[in-house]
């Protein structure tokens, strides 16, 4: 069975176009996944940051689509496939669940309520975990804040 990002990568002409002409540049790849971020906001017109989201894609922006993968993702990654596998799961609505998140932190200690943020600018995003930082969401420059409640 194919991979689903490969997948879509091999049947949309606009996707493997865009990879193609990323990948020819001589940049690091951390700048050619920057370049990919807002590239693919404008070819799909994903939301690029909470404040565009204006009621599409469930809400979720690639900001914070991506700010879930990569905390999920090994610290090797290749930040061109979260970029990716970002845009992928947005177009195909199959978004993570911030509770995901929450268990890998906490360890299934999650504290009740939970609360998540996602700070940064762009396709630099990072994932705050409230109970943990002793500064506000607004000086911690958090974009978005979720609550998780344990059932």
């Amino acid at each position: 069975m194919e991979n689903p990002i490969q997948e879509w990568i091999n049947s949309d002409d606009k996707i493997y176009n865009l990879i193609i002409d990323i990948q020819k540049s001589t940049s690091s790849p951390l700048h050619q996944a920057e370049k990919a971020f807002d590239k693919i906001c404008s070819i799909y017109d994903i939301p690029k940051m909470p404040e565009n989201t204006n009621n599409t894609y469930e809400n979720r922006s690639l900001f914070e689509e991506h700010a879930l993968i990569k905390f999920l993702a090994p610290e090797n990654e290749d930040p061109r496939g979260l970029v990716l596998s970002a845009a992928y799961n947005i177009l195909n609505n199959k978004l993570i669940d911030y509770l995901e998140i929450a268990k890998k932190e906490y360890n299934q200690e999650i504290p009740n309520p939970c609360q998540v943020g996602i700070s940064g600018d762009g396709y630099n995003s990072k994932v705050v975990f409230f109970e943990k930082e002793t500064l506000n969401w607004e000086d911690l420059g958090c974009q978005t804040i979720t609550s998780i409640h344990k059932s």
